[in-house]
């Protein structure tokens, strides 16, 4: 399997992955929780371009949020009042951010290769007229060709990658840059 850098839009997404479908709250996403709410009006303010409200809700995150390695179940309440989480505590928060902001969000969940090696990573998507990556724990809009998804949704569908874990094996057989 060959991953590259996709340089224009890709065509619409399939049914299951609605737009309208990531703006609601769900357990571990609090997106209508009044602090939520509140910290996502304060970052955006009266910005109406969703571009403009994705990098400023990553900005934040990237730097008010410690990169720290926590032992739980991420949601995005929690990792707002403790501010301090590794990928998966960013991606529930930003999820939530974005959606009380209004721009669709989902979490994504696979492998990213950082210095020399595959790890375990959660970043997530916005819809702005088509799917796009960020990571906010890296400071990524959009999050770089090495993240290589195995699964989307909330932190519930991280627990499709049990199987997986452990199971991959990958080689980097050559590597072009533009």
């Amino acid at each position: 399997m060959s991953i590259s850098r996709e340089y224009r839009p890709v065509p619409a997404l399939s049914p299951d992955l609605a737009p309208g479908d990531f703006l609601a709250p769900s357990p571990f996403v609090q997106s209508e929780h009044p602090r939520i709410v509140s910290l996502a009006e304060d970052l955006v303010g009266q910005t109406a371009n969703a571009r403009d409200k994705v990098i400023r809700i990553k900005d934040w995150l990237y730097t008010e949020i410690e990169k720290r390695p926590v032992i739980s179940v991420p949601n995005a309440l929690e990792t707002l009042n403790n501010k301090m989480g590794d990928c998966n505590e960013h991606a529930v928060l930003f999820a939530a951010l974005a959606r009380a902001s209004g721009v669709p969000a989902i979490i994504e969940a696979g492998l990213v290769y950082l210095n020399g090696r595959f790890y375990y990573h959660a970043w997530n998507a916005v819809y702005l007229d088509q799917w796009i990556t960020v990571d906010a724990l890296m400071d990524q809009f959009p999050a770089d060709v090495t993240h290589i998804r195995l699964t989307r949704g909330g932190p519930d569908s991280q627990l499709d990658l049990m199987g997986v874990i452990g199971n991959i094996s990958l080689e980097i057989v050559d590597i072009q840059y533009d």
